[in-house]
């Protein structure tokens, strides 16, 4: 018996909510699974065995407790700040509970993968979709404005999450905290109306941004060309060093020409739609 499941990229943090929004965006992570006598997955270049440790070990036995033959088709850049992780530890996860006929609890996978990854920014939105806010109280979903357009600029260079989180410091000062609790407030209203004066507010961050920008100095520049050019807001896209700028039917094509002119030819820039299925 074989199961198939897929789910969405995610862009994570969305500036100053670290850790806490995540917004779910159009490109797939497929999977296929068939019950096997070991762990191995294929990924287009045949399969290769996989061990304790391993993202995909660990939500394969997380979810069904046997070892599942994985076959991955993925849209979703790697190591870019895209949730691509989160995306194939959920698609893997229901795909094998799929596979021997067991019951998909949507809440369960979530819990999975966040506790792998260690943080549901990414995790809530690969599993329900749209706009997700998660807490100590758990995920929910939050009103996005339908007249955002969101555009990604992805560098060709990646930037793996371990190393881009080793770098965020520990503690800040408490006025800086309360800044970010202040624009993260802010975000929220703002991706909810769409009110440029509500992005105005939110713009900047002091818990991640500044702390990673001498790991990938493209990623900044893109974020103040993006905002230059009529971007409501931008940001790193999770650990980055992709980008997620918003903008408006208006200022699509400017604020994608200027992501463009940054990357150089070194990268892509997509406009993606906000994905709302989530985990299927």
């Amino acid at each position: 018996m074989n199961g198939s499941a897929s789910a969405p990229a995610s862009s994570g943090n969305l500036g100053p909510a670290y850790d806490v929004l995540g917004l779910a965006l159009d490109l797939r992570c497929t999977v296929e699974a068939t019950a096997s006598e070991r762990m191995t997955v294929d990924d287009g270049e045949g399969p290769v065995r996989l061990d304790g440790g391993d993202l995909l070990f660990e939500a394969v036995m997380g979810s069904v407790a046997r070892p599942m033959a994985l076959v991955v088709s993925n849209e979703i850049p790697r190591a870019r700040g895209l949730g691509s992780s989160s995306a194939v530890m959920a698609a893997a996860a229901l795909a094998a509970k799929r596979a021997v006929g067991a019951d998909a609890n949507r809440r369960e996978i979530y819990e999975l993968v966040a506790a792998i990854e260690g943080h549901g920014d990414n995790a809530a939105p690969a599993v329900w979709g749209g706009l997700m806010a998660v807490g100590s109280n758990g995920p929910h979903r939050l009103e996005i404005h339908p007249g955002l357009v969101a555009v990604v600029g992805v560098p060709n260079t990646r930037l793996l999450t371990r190393r881009a989180r080793e770098v965020v410091p520990r503690e800040v000062p408490l006025a800086a905290a309360s800044r970010n609790v202040g624009r993260s407030v802010m975000l929220v209203e703002a991706l909810r109306t769409g009110d440029p004066t509500a992005f105005a507010s939110a713009a900047g961050d002091e818990f991640h941004e500044t702390a990673r920008g001498a790991l990938s100095p493209i990623t900044m520049e893109m974020i103040d060309v993006a905002r230059s050019v009529g971007a409501l807001h931008a940001c790193w896209s999770g650990a980055g060093p992709a980008v997620l700028a918003l903008a408006t039917s208006d200022s699509r094509a400017a604020v994608t020409a200027a992501l463009e002119a940054v990357l150089g030819g070194a990268g892509k820039v997509m406009v993606l739609a906000v994905d709302y299925e989530g985990l299927c």
